[in-house]
């Protein structure tokens, strides 16, 4: 099966760029010249990847940015613009957009792009269904979301965190979570602390969350993961 995808640009020789660059065996390209078209396509269909301009006639790229996050959490958002601030990308990837490239761009690199977002999200969804379904990791901003919910960590508990979330079925000890901490130029903390800092992850947890997403294996140590 292909993949959807959808353009929305207004300059039609951009469009031209992207496309031939992505291999119409693996790609079935829809484009959208404004904002209204994109939205009612937006509406009907879900698209395995969107490439968004932001300066789009009738409806912006990050109006159009946050409509494909309310509808399909699973869809991959590209923004291509020539806005290349701070502002604007920071604000995109708060609506949930997984990339910013700015014009003028290569269309090899755009197609890279694509290629490699569709790849990573076709082995994360590869793993299995685990307990913690509703904990779910923006790399981008570095920030984890219990339901929806952002939670407000320290860089030492987002990182234990993150080493957690990233390895599947793998219990790490309190030494371990120690010595990446220590790796990561992050402090010397003791064993003592790392249990400090899964209390305090789980206390955060708790505010959104009755399950116990962190488990403790006895006399092993901590895992997200329950064979």
């Amino acid at each position: 099966m292909k993949y959807k995808i959808l353009i929305v640009e207004d300059e039609p020789e951009i469009v031209k760029l992207i496309q031939n660059r992505l291999d119409a065996n693996i790609y079935d390209v829809s484009v959208a010249y404004n904002g209204d078209e994109a939205l009612k396509l937006i509406q009907n269909e879900r698209f395995d990847l969107l490439s968004l301009d932001i300066m789009l006639p009738s409806v912006d790229g990050l109006t159009l940015c946050d409509e494909v996050r309310k509808r399909h959490k699973d869809s991959l958002i590209i923004i291509v613009s020539a806005l290349d601030i701070d502002e604007k990308k920071e604000k995109a990837y708060a609506l949930g957009a997984d990339d910013y490239i700015a014009k003028p761009f290569s269309p090899k690199m755009v197609a890279l792009k694509i290629s490699s977002l569709l790849k990573r999200r076709s082995e994360l969804t590869q793993v299995e269904d685990v307990t913690f379904a509703m904990l779910e990791h923006h790399e981008a901003l570095k920030r984890f979301y219990v339901q929806n919910h952002p939670l407000t960590l320290t860089v030492s508990e987002y990182t234990i965190l993150e080493t957690l979330y990233s390895t599947p079925k793998k219990v790490f000890s309190k030494e371990e979570l120690s010595q990446i901490l220590y790796n990561n130029n992050i402090g010397n903390i003791d064993k003592k602390g790392i249990g400090t800092h899964i209390y305090q992850l789980r206390k955060k947890i708790a505010l959104y969350s009755d399950e116990e997403i962190i488990k403790t294996v006895r006399n092993v140590g901590y895992t997200l993961y329950e064979d």
